[in-house]
C-alpha cells in the first residue's frame, strides 16, 4: 500500500505558518493536483475546489460537526456549530430570530449608526487632523473591533461597558481556536474564558441581572422559567435548554459576532485602499457628490440606501466591494467537518472519524466558478456565490449582522475621510490561517487629494 506522503506530495509540505502568510498560491497548486490531499502538518483531508466543498457542507449526513475530537466542542460545549440533525435545528430555532435582515434593521441599525457617530468623533478628535497635517488611526482597533463587540453586546442584551471583558475572553478563544499545534497552555486559556463568561453570564440568565426586552438573553430567561405565564419554548421546538446549552450557545455567538465582523470589516478596509482607484470610487459615492468628504452633521445622517428602510443615499458600488471582499480575502478561512462513514471523493477514499478540511479560501478563489480570481472587483457579478459565511445548515447565523455593520462602516469612513489611504509607514496585511485579517489597518487622510504629493502636504 502507497503511504499518504508518496500519493499526496503536495500535501505533505503543506506548512502552516506558510497558510497563514499567503495561503493562495498553495491553495491554485493543490486544486491543479491535489484537490483532495491529505496534509500531516494538520493531520487532515484538505479540499480546495468549490464544488466538493459545497457538496461537503451540504451533506451533514456523511459530514458532520458532531464529533468528541472538536475544539469547538471542547471549548464551548455542545452547540449549534458542534451538532447535526434535530439537536442543532432544537439550538438554531432559538437564536436565529434576532439576526434576521428585517430585525436587524428594525432593531440594531439606530445602534450601529449612533455607535459609529461616537467613534467617528472620537478617530477625529484623537487622529491628530488639522489642515496642513493629516490625520492617523487605525482603523482595525478604532473602528471594527469596538463596532463589532458593540453590535453583539446589544443583540445580546449585555451591558456595553462590558465590552473590555468580552474581549479579553474573545481573543483567548481565538488563539483556542486556531492552535493547530496543540499548545496545552493555549487550549486551557480558552476554556479559562469560557468558563469566566460562564460564571460572568449566568447571573443574567437567571434573571438575577436585568436585560433589555426583546434581547436574546431575555429569550432565553423565559425559556428558563417555563412555569410563568407565557413562558417555556414555542410549541414544536422541543424540549427546553439547559442552562448548560444557553452558555454554550452564547459563547458561538459571541464569538462569531466579534470575529465575523471585525474581522471582515478590517478585511474590506484593507482590500479596498489596497486598490486606490477603487477606494476614489468608493469615496465619491459615498460623498454624496458633495465633494471630498462630509460636514459632521452630514455625517451623522449618512447611512446605506436599503430599499427597505429608505436611509442614506445610494451607492452601487457599495454592496460590490464588500461582497467582493469577503471572497477575495475572507475572513474565516476553513471550516471541518468529520465523517461519519467510509466515504470517497474524487477517488480518494476517507477512513470514518477522520476530519475533511474545507478550504473556504481555496474556494472563493476557484478560477472554475470565478474567473480570474486573484483580482479584486468589486464589479463581478457573481461575488456573492463567495462561501465566507459557510453553506447549508451550518450557514453563519450572522451574516446579516456582519453585512450591515460593515455597509455602515465603510459609507461612514469613505464618505467622512477625505484622500483616505493606507499608512505606508505602518503597513501591514492580511495574516492567518484559519482566521485570517491583518493585525492593524493603519490609513491617513487630509490634507485635499489635490495637495497630495506638495511639499509639507503628507504622505
Amino acid at each position: 500500500m502507497i503511504d499518504r506522503a508518496t500519493r499526496f506530495p503536495l500535501g505533505a509540505r503543506v506548512d502552516i505558518e506558510a497558510l497563514a502568510d499567503d495561503p493562495y498560491p498553495i491553495f491554485h497548486e493543490l486544486r491543479r493536483t491535489e484537490p483532495v490531499t491529505w496534509a500531516p502538518a494538520l493531520g487532515m483531508w484538505l479540499l480546495t475546489r468549490r464544488d466538493d466543498i459545497v457538496r461537503v457542507l451540504a451533506d451533514w449526513e456523511r459530514f458532520t460537526t458532531d464529533s468528541p475530537v472538536s475544539t469547538i466542542r471542547d471549548i464551548f460545549g455542545s452547540n449549534m456549530l458542534t451538532t447535526d440533525g434535530e439537536e442543532q435545528i432544537r439550538y438554531k430555532r432559538r437564536f436565529i430570530g434576532p439576526f434576521r435582515r428585517g430585525k436587524l434593521e428594525e432593531n440594531l441599525l439606530g445602534t450601529v449608526q449612533g455607535v459609529l457617530d461616537e467613534l467617528m468623533g472620537d478617530l477625529e478628535a484623537g487622529s491628530g487632523y488639522s489642515g496642513a497635517h493629516p490625520g492617523r488611526a487605525d482603523l482595525r482597533a478604532r473602528i471594527a473591533r469596538p463596532l463589532s463587540v458593540r453590535s453583539i453586546c446589544r443583540v445580546l442584551g449585555l451591558p456595553e461597558e462590558d465590552g473590555p471583558r468580552l474581549l479579553h475572553w474573545y481573543d483567548h478563544f481565538a488563539a483556542a481556536l486556531e492552535n493547530f499545534a496543540g499548545e496545552p497552555a493555549v487550549r486551557a486559556a480558552g476554556k479559562g474564558a469560557a468558563c469566566e463568561f460562564r460564571d460572568y453570564v449566568t447571573p443574567f440568565l437567571r434573571g438575577e441581572r436585568a436585560v433589555p426586552q426583546g434581547s436574546m438573553v431575555a429569550a432565553l430567561q423565559s425559556e428558563r422559567d417555563p412555569h410563568r405565564p407565557g413562558r417555556g419554548a414555542p410549541r414544536g421546538w422541543g424540549d427546553p435548554l439547559l442552562e448548560a446549552d444557553m452558555v454554550a450557545n452564547l459563547l458561538l455567538v459571541l464569538f462569531g459576532g466579534i470575529e465575523t465582523t471585525e474581522s471582515m470589516i478590517g478585511n474590506a478596509f484593507w482590500a479596498v485602499l489596497s486598490h486606490p482607484e477603487v477606494a476614489e470610487r468608493l469615496a465619491a459615492e459615498c460623498s454624496g457628490g458633495q465633494g471630498p468628504g462630509l460636514t459632521r452633521a452630514g455625517r451623522a445622517s449618512f447611512g446605506v440606501e436599503r430599499a427597505d428602510t429608505g436611509q442614506g443615499v445610494d451607492s452601487p458600488l457599495l454592496a460590490g466591494v464588500i461582497e467582493e471582499s469577503m471572497r477575495w480575502e475572507p475572513a474565516v478561512q476553513s471550516c471541518m467537518r468529520f465523517a461519519t462513514e467510509d466515504v470517497e471523493i474524487r477517488g480518494v477514499p476517507i477512513a470514518r472519524g477522520e476530519t475533511v478540511h474545507c478550504l473556504l479560501g481555496a474556494a472563493n478563489r476557484d478560477p472554475a466558478h470565478f474567473p480570474d480570481p486573484d483580482r479584486f472587483d468589486p464589479g463581478r457579478p457573481n461575488a456573492r456565490d463567495h462561501l465566507a459565511f459557510g453553506a447549508g445548515r451550518h450557514f453563519c447565523l450572522g451574516a446579516s449582522l456582519a453585512r450591515i455593520e460593515a455597509e455602515q462602516a465603510l459609507a461612514r469612513i469613505f464618505g467622512g475621510l477625505h484622500g483616505l489611504r493606507l499608512d505606508s509607514k505602518r503597513p501591514s496585511r492580511p495574516h492567518g490561517h484559519e482566521f485570517r485579517t491583518p493585525p492593524t489597518v493603519w490609513v491617513r487622510w487630509g490634507p485635499s487629494p489635490a495637495s497630495i504629493g506638495r511639499p509639507g502636504a503628507g504622505v
